[in-house]
């Protein structure tokens, strides 16, 4: 919840439902937790590796987060695709 009482909203960030371990797709996502409360942090996979481990799933990941703001262990753990620049257009690069 934000500081008027409204519940926060998550980014529009596109969830990745194929990445079910820490070492697939070579780590070029960014985890997702969400409690049920409303708190939610996006977590980078290599914070998450030096933690728990390369193989780890997703799932058994959800089990050992605990909730910074209730304290509870009830989280829904995703994977989702890193932001683009800003005022970059896709496929366009410098030129030199």
């Amino acid at each position: 919840m934000d500081a008027l009482g409204r519940p926060q909203q998550h980014a529009r960030v596109r969830v990745l439902p194929h990445i079910k371990k820490l070492d697939d797709a070579l780590g070029d996502f960014i985890v997702r937790v969400t409690c049920p409360c409303g708190t939610s942090r996006h977590i980078e996979p290599e914070a998450l590796v030096r933690i728990a481990g390369r193989s780890v799933t997703l799932v058994a990941l959800a089990t050992r987060m605990r909730c910074s703001q209730c304290g509870k262990k009830v989280a829904e753990v995703v994977a989702v695709a890193r932001p683009r620049p800003r005022g970059h257009e896709k496929g366009r690069g410098r030129r030199c």
